[in-house]
């Protein structure tokens, strides 16, 4: 007697439209798909009849693909995100995900997002550099280490930053952090406040005219020309 393997046949038991483009599928498994409802017309939406092996294995893999979007979708809308970061989050938020291959899956979410200009690294990068000028007195060898460690290419990093800043920007931004340093009230020697200025990223020719300057301030300051605590000093003082 010929024996027949007793498989149980899936269907699809009923299937919920949304406004935002995707379908949801209850099968009659009891598993609950959600995904990109053109996927499911392609198949030609066959309730009546049993999912394939194959048909079921593209429906779960399309709705991991439809999960990752949307999350991807909620890295952007809370800030921007260079593809580096977003790869980085998007795999180990899903790297459990152990059915399908989610390296690829981010790669085509991330190329989606780039074609629809939802991420671009360039809009990054200048939104992340105009932050650091304005909120931070950090010289441009640290920001470019920071665009770096975010998957930003030398090239482009060094481009934005020559479009945005400038020699007098770094000197000033280098004179903020001996200001800042001079207000804690602790003497330091020249050979200390050059490798904090270059711990924060100012090159060595900024680090020399802004010591030169701070020094002559100091030499002021202490003859009694200047203000002893001066809320600020440039390269406008005496």
């Amino acid at each position: 007697m010929e024996l027949v393997e007793n498989k149980s046949l899936v269907f699809v038991e009923a299937a919920h439209f949304s406004y935002d483009g995707t379908v949801k599928l209850k099968l009659s498994d009891k598993r609950e798909l959600k995904l990109a409802a053109e996927i499911w017309t392609g198949l030609g939406q066959p309730k009546d009849l049993p999912l394939t092996d194959e048909q079921q294995e593209l429906l779960e893999k399309e709705a991991c693909y439809t999960t990752i979007r949307n999350k991807t979708l909620n890295f952007l809308a809370t800030r921007e995100h260079s593809a580096f970061e977003l790869r980085r989050k998007l795999q180990q938020r899903f790297y459990k995900s152990g059915a399908f291959d989610v390296s690829a899956l981010v790669e085509r979410c991330l190329l989606e997002m780039q074609k629809r200009d939802f991420q671009s690294d360039e809009r990054f990068t200048n939104r992340f550099v105009e932050s650091k000028l304005a909120n931070n007195p950090h010289g441009p060898y640290r920001i470019l280490q920071d665009l770096q460690n975010r998957g930003i290419s030398r090239e482009m990093s060094d481009e934005i930053l020559n479009k945005l800043g400038n020699q007098e920007l770094w000197l000033k931004k280098a004179l903020k952090c001996l200001e800042r340093l001079h207000k804690k009230g602790k003497k330091q020697t020249p050979a200390v406040l050059n490798q904090k200025l270059y711990q924060r990223g100012f090159s060595w020719e900024t680090i020399e005219l802004a010591l030169a300057e701070y020094q002559n301030f100091i030499k002021h300051s202490e003859s009694g020309e200047l203000n002893a605590d001066p809320e600020t000093f440039t390269t406008e003082n005496p």
